[in-house]
């Protein structure tokens, strides 16, 4: 919803992701989100989660879920009555997400699957995010992502998406300034939001990382 998606893919260029596999060290991923947001993880977690508007009875899907922190999260949110899937393209970040809600006795499901090529039924979730994932992917494949999200939405449906944004000279956090995050500004996917059928596109930052983030509903 994302992770920095709390599982915050923050520190993706610094673990070094390939194009087809995502990023391949679990542990190191996990452990530098906690240094880089000074152990308030759980704090950004919850401020993602009550952006995508969650409740219960919702069905969710994270993608680009990472090692499964904010899918886990976003479950006791949907309780009783919803679910969460999360997918991602890392079989790394997949198993450790697997251990983490086994361990924590949660059913949640998680996927091998490409966020442009979604192995889902139209319209199947009530909310999807995409938090800190966007940036990793090439910008030709970007409008397939958003497109994909809206077929998976009914009309209605939310969709999240947290990234970097802004001018690099304003962003205050390292992190944002460097490599693929500094190149990425999500406020430019405002238009293929709507080309992809979605309306009421809002956005700010969350002052996290200089993190941002826009919101959007499906028409």
């Amino acid at each position: 919803m994302h992770h920095m998606r709390s599982e915050v893919r923050t520190v993706g260029a610094a673990i070094g992701p390939d194009a087809n596999k995502g990023i391949g060290f679990p542990r190191l991923y996990d452990l530098l989100v906690l240094m880089l947001t000074r152990g308030r993880d759980r704090a950004y977690r919850e401020a993602l989660l009550d952006l995508a508007g969650l409740a219960p009875g919702f069905h969710l899907l994270d993608v680009g879920c990472g090692t499964g922190t904010q899918a886990i999260s976003a479950w006791r949110r949907v309780q009783p009555g919803g679910s969460v899937i999360g997918v991602d393209v890392s079989e790394k970040m997949l198993a450790a997400a697997r251990r983490k809600a086994s361990r924590a006795g949660l059913d949640i499901a998680f996927h091998h699957a490409d966020a442009a090529a979604l192995p889902f039924a139209d319209g199947c979730f009530d909310a999807v995010t995409f938090t800190t994932v966007l940036h990793m992917v090439p910008e030709a494949r970007r409008s397939l992502c958003l497109r994909e999200a809206s077929r998976v939405l009914p009309p209605g449906g939310r969709l999240l998406l947290i990234d970097y944004a802004g001018p690099v000279s304003e962003r205050g956090h390292m992190s944002a300034k460097h490599g693929l995050h500094g190149q990425f500004d999500l406020h430019r996917l405002r238009e293929p939001l709507a080309a992809a059928g979605f309306e009421r596109i809002e956005g700010g930052p969350l002052n996290w990382l200089g993190l941002h983030y826009l919101r959007a509903v499906r028409v």
